[in-house]
């Protein structure tokens, strides 16, 4: 139990216990939201710089690529970066406005906003994994089908399509697990201080 917990339990249930202004509870909060908003924004900003950094580093063969494969690359590559970009902006946003703010309410409405960010944010980052494997799967298929036989064309389009779905899928699990022990953990903590916040307000 950390610090903000331990002393909310005791202002609610100890009468012994030094009594806490309501207004040292509710600029605790908003300390600790900020915190965890920041830390939203210097993941997602890491996650950005180390995905632009393997995209550079990421040996490619120019040769299996179609010309088709370079202008989708090149337009999903700038829609993605992009949308990104709207969701760090974002979140930088939610925590100059916590940090900044000294109203209740505009706070509830940061946190709001910042839970439905990070819910687009992960959901965004998975459908672009799909994408991804989905499209690589189609060009290794046309690239590597070139005059086969219809035989053997059916049998890889099965194989390939069953073994990169499967490890599709596992893929997502891990990166949905990595999801859930980061932002889903934060986005717990900010619920928490959304409850309390709403509590003390209506209790006032």
């Amino acid at each position: 139990m950390d610090g903000l917990d331990l002393l909310k339990q005791h202002w609610n249930k100890d009468n012994n216990f030094p009594k806490v202004d309501k207004e040292q509870i509710k600029s605790m909060l908003y300390k600790s939201s900020s915190s965890i908003v920041k830390w939203i924004f210097i993941i997602s900003v890491i996650e950005l710089a180390l995905g632009i950094v393997w995209a550079f580093i990421l040996p490619t063969d120019e040769r299996m690529h179609s010309s088709i494969y370079n202008v989708v690359y090149i337009v999903f590559s700038v829609v993605f970066y992009v949308v990104i970009g709207y969701f760090i902006y974002n979140f930088f946003a939610s925590y100059r406005n916590i940090k900044n703010t000294t109203n209740t309410k505009i706070l509830l409405e940061t946190i709001l906003n910042t839970r439905k960010h990070v819910n687009h944010y992960i959901q965004f980052n998975i459908y672009s994994i799909i994408f991804t494997f989905a499209f690589v799967t189609i060009e290794m298929m046309a690239m590597d089908l070139i005059d086969k036989t219809a035989g053997n064309i059916i049998f890889q389009i099965i194989f390939m399509v069953v073994f990169i779905s499967l490890f599709c899928w596992l893929f997502i699990l891990l990166v949905k697990v990595y999801y859930k022990i980061l932002y889903r953990r934060l986005v717990r903590k900010l619920d928490k201080n959304y409850e309390e916040l709403v509590r003390i307000e209506e209790g006032s």
